[in-house]
Formats: C-alpha cells, structure tokens, sequence
C-alpha cells in the first residue's frame, strides 16, 4: 500500500532546508516592523524546528495561540522528539507586555476552520490574537482540496485589516511531506510487491497511481477499492525462482512453473473485493458529545440553518353554544353548525419576511386551517392543520421549507373538556357497534379485526351468565334418573353457570352444601373484564364435579408424617 496524496504531481520534492532557509531570510526581513505571524499544520514537527531556527537567528520569543499546537508539542516533548521545550514558550498572557518585534506568533487555522485561532482573528473574535496592520503572516502550509474558498476568504480579511499575508508558492515556505510521482515509483520498483494497493486521497488519485504501478513499475496485480469494502489477498508463486537442477530439469521446471502461472492468472489475480461493510459515520458535537447524524440531529439542524423555522401559539376559541345543552350530530360536529375560532400568536426565524408580509400570509393561513375544523375538533387535529398551512404558505412565499412548531391550548377549559368527553363516549358507542356486528355474525364467523373479535367473545360469555336458571332440588339422590343422564353439554354449561351464581349470592361457606338454594337473593350483574391481550379468546372456566374429593394435609404422609413415626416430639395438627 502507498499513500496517492501528489500522485498527479510530477518529479519529486524538495527537502525541509528549503523552508528554513525561506523562513529565516522572511522573519529577518522583517526585524524591526512589528510581529511575525506563522501559520502551519499542527502536527508538522519538523517545521517547528525551521520555525524555532528563524526565531533564533532573528532574536525573537516563540508564542504558541492554538490548543493543538501544546497538545502535539507536549505529546512530543514526552517521547524526547520536541524541537522547543515547552518551559521557553511565551504564554498568550504576555503579549501584550512585550515588544512586538521581539515576538514569533505560532498559531492554527492554516485550513480555515471555524473554531481555529487565525480564522477567528480574520473575523475580529480571538480573546489572544488581534491582527495589526503591522503584522507579517507566514502561510507555511499546503491547501488541501475543497478548503480553497474558505482559506482565501480567510487571507482576504486579514490582507483588509493591513497586515501583509505571504502565501505564494514560489516564497517556499512550504514542501509537501507526500511523496510525487518519481518518488512513487522509485519505492514500487525497490519493493517490487506481487499486489498493490493505492491508499490515501481521492479515488481518481487511487485510479492514477494505480496506472502508474502498472504502467511504469511493472506491478501486475492492482486493485481500487471504496470505503467500506474488503479486500482479499492470498500469495503467488515467485516467478523468479531459479532450479539448481540440470539444464533440462529447470527448463521442464521453469515451463510448468509459467503454465501454473497461466492456470493462475486465468482463475484469478489473487486479489479481489471479498465484501463490504457499511461504515457508521459519526460526528462530534462540539467536544460534548459524539454519535451517529440521527443522535445529534443533523437533518433537524441542517433545516433550521438553510430553511428557516417557524413557532406558532394557537389559542382555540369553541362556540359559545358549545355544552350541556348542545346538539351534536352523528358525525361529531355541533348542532349548531359553528366552526372553530383561534388567536395566534407566531414568530419566525432565520427566514427572509419581506418586511412583515411573511407574518401576514401565516396568520391568514393559520385562521382559514382552524375555522375549516368541526367545533369538536381535537388539540392535536388543531396543531397538525396549522402546521400543514403553514409548510404550504412558507412554500408559496418564498420557496422555503421551515421547521414549523405548533402550541394548541384551550381558551375556555370547559368547553374542552366537553368535547373530551363526546369524544370518549363516541369511540365507546363505535367499539360497542363493532361487538353487536360481530355478536349477530356468529360466534365462529370471523369478525372484521381483532378487536371486534374480543369484543364478541365478552358479549356472548355475558349473554350466557344472564340466561334465567331453573331451580333445582337440593340434592342429587333426589333427582330423577333421566336427568342425571342429561346431554354432557347441558352439564358442561351447568359447570359453568354454577360457581358464578354462588359468588353472587353468597351462599358457598365452608362445610355447606355444594348446591345452591332456591331462596337465594336474586343475582347481580356479572362484572365485565378486558384482557390486555386485543383479540385473545378467554379461557374456559373449569370447575371440579360435586363429589370430587380434595386431599388434605392429613391425608399426605409425605407432606404430614405421623406423629409417633417421627424422630422429633414434634406434633402435626
């Protein structure tokens, strides 16, 4: 594998001297006219030590502004390999209190990035870097592609503030520390591998130096992968091998060893994209918090900065014919034919309003929403018809797409809780419609949804428990023998009803009769229960036949031993 970074750039590099001899004859050119600013990659350890070599040939006290800087040279000075040591540093805190022609400034930012310190002395927001018409800014450092506008935008504002930015390639304040392309190819021609692998810049710089193994280093066998797939690679017999044999031994050996190659090159390179995995990618928020784009919302925040965001309070005004004594139609809506009112109260953010005309066009939408709902109208159909007007006038306005967030309250409590309540008592007459449907399909016809099945199972059971019951005599040797022999149907629903009716009338003591009796007080309306699960049928309810006899602890030895058979004095009651 070999790094593809200046794969396009032709011949070959030029060494760290180079910049050290242009920064030390920049920084003494400037001795005596105020600061010298340097600009470079935190990391590049080995132009801190060209930076630290101009500083001393012109006298002047090195001053690191940026964390990165400290972070590496720490990092550094730890592993013995630091150029400075950290003791000779000047802090940020002192610059104010020395002479600026005796100060080198090293500092972050060579990329533009927001938070870094340079970028934000362009913009006039560092605490410990502000830029002077005096200053000389050294860029020592290298564009990396796709940060061109931002970095030149970022050395046009401070070239405004007066300061003078030395930035040009021909001033060699910067060699690249990525080989170019006949350094590339002198390492594969050392090497000589059997398979190569581009790694390290953009994918047609991977194609290139792909080409460029083939082509000009004789590798034979080269692959490209993307991000995320695997690559598979196994050894090839060497080519080069040479038999200590007889002549005509290692001629037979070298032509089977070129037919193995052949049978080999036409089963396969011996290297090839085995899978992929899909990579996760993850952001940091900040140095707070790092996680996938749905943990830190970045479709949220990607709408909020480019579309805009738009926040509405809806204050819902019912009709004043709305309570006890109102009408209500079957499809929910008053009688009286009166829609809904509302005062709204909306702001908007990040968007362009034209002067307030944005603000109009959302209340005229916001109140045509709201006086199309019925009078029963709930809070949450209120906030989703302002939402949707909302999107649709935002759109029409100025073709944006915001973020829109809607507070619905009542303006009067009660008349809330009235429509509530009418709510909740339609839904229950709907699923009581939904169980007679199904009560007079059958009990075995399927039913419309799990729900209406249920609701029939419950209504059938208490169909059956309020059935009126036939007296019966208080014993059994006293029936007849032709109703002993009844149908086992009859009997099975006779199990059934029995226990429910002794519950009810509270004639089961302990040692009475298994029988109920006929002046027992009338029976109370069984008590209807739900299941959690929707749709599951209810067990069946088994009861023990009359004569069933339950043993006791008395009558388990192994549970209640005998008394005098025990080894203990120990007695069981």
């Amino acid at each position: 594998m070999s790094d593809s970074t200046n794969v396009l750039a032709p011949g070959r590099t030029q060494g760290e001297r180079v910049v050290k001899e242009s920064l030390c004859q920049k920084v003494l050119d400037h001795a005596g006219k105020g600061r010298v600013v340097v600009t470079q990659f935190a990391s590049n350890l080995h132009r801190l030590a060209s930076v630290k070599a101009a500083a001393d040939a012109a006298g002047r006290q090195i001053c690191f502004i940026g964390t990165s800087l400290n972070t590496y040279l720490e990092a550094a000075y730890r592993d013995g390999r630091a150029p400075i040591s950290p003791s000779e540093l000047l802090k940020p805190e002192q610059l104010k209190h020395t002479d600026p022609n005796n100060v080198l400034i090293v500092t972050t930012g060579s990329q533009a990035e927001p938070r870094a310190q340079l970028s934000l002395a362009s913009r006039s927001a560092s605490q410990n870097l502000k830029i002077s018409p005096q200053d000389l800014i050294l860029y020592s450092a290298k564009v990396i592609p796709g940060n061109e506008t931002k970095v030149a935008q970022m050395l046009n504002s401070l070239a405004m503030q007066g300061a003078r930015v030395v930035a040009g390639r021909s001033d060699n304040l910067h060699v690249s520390g990525h080989a170019y392309q006949d350094e590339l190819e002198e390492v594969l021609r050392y090497v000589k591998p059997q398979h190569f692998l581009p790694v390290h810049g953009e994918y047609s710089f991977l194609v290139e130096h792909a080409r460029l193994a083939r082509e000009r280093a004789g590798v034979l066998f080269t692959e490209v992968i993307k991000n995320g797939q695997m690559l598979g690679v196994h050894e090839r017999r060497n080519r080069n091998t040479i038999s200590t044999g007889s002549m005509a031994a290692a001629t037979i050996k070298q032509q089977q060893a070129a037919e193995q190659e052949q049978e080999a090159a036409d089963a396969g390179s011996g290297i090839a994209v085995i899978g992929e995995v899909d990579l996760l990618r993850l952001f940091n928020d900040g140095g707070k918090g790092t996680g996938t784009a749905a943990e830190v919302a970045m479709e949220e925040r990607e709408t909020l900065a480019f579309e805009g965001i738009v926040v509405v309070a809806v204050d819902v005004i019912r009709p004043k014919q709305l309570g006890p004594s109102a009408s209500w139609s079957a499809s929910g809506t008053a009688g009286t034919g009166m829609g809904l009112t509302c005062r709204a109260r909306l702001t908007t953010r990040g968007m362009w309003t034209d002067q307030g005309k944005l603000l109009d066009v959302l209340h005229r939408a916001v109140q045509s929403a709201v006086s199309k709902l019925p009078a029963d109208a709930s809070l949450g159909q209120v906030e989703r018809a302002v939402m949707d007007a909302c999107m649709k006038a935002a759109r029409w306005f100025n073709n944006r797409k915001p973020e829109v967030i809607v507070v619905a309250y009542e303006h009067d409590p009660r008349a809330g809780a009235m429509v509530d309540a009418a709510t909740r008592r339609r839904e229950q007459a709907a699923r009581q419609s939904a169980g007679v449907a199904a009560a007079a399909a059958g009990p075995t016809r399927p039913t419309g949804s799990a729900a209406a099945q249920a609701v029939a199972a419950v209504r059938n059971q208490h169909q059956q428990l309020q059935q009126p019951q036939q007296p019966r005599p208080p014993a059994r040797e006293q029936q007849p023998q032709q109703q002993q022999q009844a149908a086992p149907a009859v009997q099975q629903q006779d199990q059934l009803q029995r226990p429910v009716r002794r519950i009810a009338a509270g004639t089961v003591q302990p040692g009475s009769s298994s029988r109920a009796s006929t002046s027992s007080p009338p029976l109370r309306p069984p008590v209807r229960r739900t299941r959690r699960s929707i749709g599951a049928q209810p067990p069946p309810l088994q009861v023990l036949p009359d004569d069933a006899r339950i043993p006791t602890m008395h009558d388990n030895p192994r549970a209640n031993p005998p008394a005098d058979a025990a080894d203990t004095d120990l007695s069981y009651g």
